[in-house]
């Protein structure tokens, strides 16, 4: 894990959340093929079944989110 140590305090944070937006960004773009033949083979499917769909997809791709060791310094 990075703890972007190179970066001052108050900044640490964003940067690990500039890096998870990025990894969220490019987990995404690897879910293209799937999205593209789903809405192939089932082009009946609604636009808001689809993009439920591929939300779902996403989430399930996703790694679990770290709830623990965050402290917020004073």
């Amino acid at each position: 894990m990075n703890f972007y140590s190179n970066l001052p305090l108050e900044q640490r944070r964003a940067g690990q959340l500039v890096a998870e937006f990025n990894a969220d960004e490019q987990l995404w773009q690897s879910l293209r093929g799937n999205r593209r033949l789903r809405r192939k083979l089932h082009p009946h499917l609604s636009v808001r079944i689809q993009k439920q769909l591929d939300l779902l997809d996403f989430a399930t791709a996703r790694p679990l989110g770290d709830c623990i060791g965050r402290f917020l310094e004073p």
